[in-house]
């Protein structure tokens, strides 16, 4: 019986949640050029072990380029996929869910402003727990903090290899594709939800 559900944030519940290649525009760089650049901090600015100050300052150093503002914050422009927000706010109010996502300090506050958890129970942000998926212990974390097997878990995400680590932990782990298809797999697994189209 599945107690906990947990949903991935970017590219399941918001869109417009990549802006590598606007970043990469305002600073006059190719975007994989950029890319490169800054996936030597990324992830530790994603598991809190840097903030964004240090995240540019490295950048800067390795590029010769100075930002002119804060970029990851300033365009992260996050819009909510209504549809599988709705099926989060409906699953909510039969069951415990939860949010684990990688994310940064300046976009959870961000999500925050715009009540992009609203739907949430709890929410686990990397940033916060000081690991990312697909690093097993994300999602260890998770369970011992809400007191449940892998077994009584459920998991979606937009990535395969977070889907893969979560399966090989013993997890219920539905790679997401949109919210009709998440409704069906869902319902299948006994899910508290309405059918797909059915009102």
């Amino acid at each position: 019986m599945i107690k906990l559900y947990i949903f991935d944030e970017g590219g399941v519940l918001i869109r417009n949640h990549t802006i590598v290649d606007k970043v990469a525009a305002a600073l006059r760089m190719e975007s994989e050029e950029f890319r490169r650049l800054m996936l030597q901090d990324i992830f530790a600015l994603s598991r809190g072990e840097i903030d964004s100050a240090e995240f540019w300052r490295r950048f800067a150093t390795r590029s010769g380029i100075e930002p002119g503002e804060d970029y990851l914050r300033t365009l992260f422009k996050p819009a909510r996929d209504e549809p599988t927000f709705e099926l989060v706010k409906e699953l909510a109010q039969h069951a415990r869910v939860v949010c684990g996502t990688n994310t940064i300090n300046s976009h959870h506050q961000i999500n925050i402003e715009l009540g992009m958890y609203e739907p949430f129970h709890s929410v686990y942000a990397s940033h916060l727990l000081h690991y990312a998926k697909p690093d097993p212990e994300f999602w260890r974390i998770i369970l011992k903090a809400e007191g449940v097997s892998p077994a009584e878990a459920f998991f979606t995400d937009d990535s395969p290899d977070n889907i893969e680590t979560a399966r090989s932990l013993g997890m219920h782990a539905v790679l997401y594709t949109d919210a009709v298809g998440l409704r069906r797999e869902l319902v299948a697994l006994g899910a508290p939800l309405r059918p797909p189209f059915i009102r």
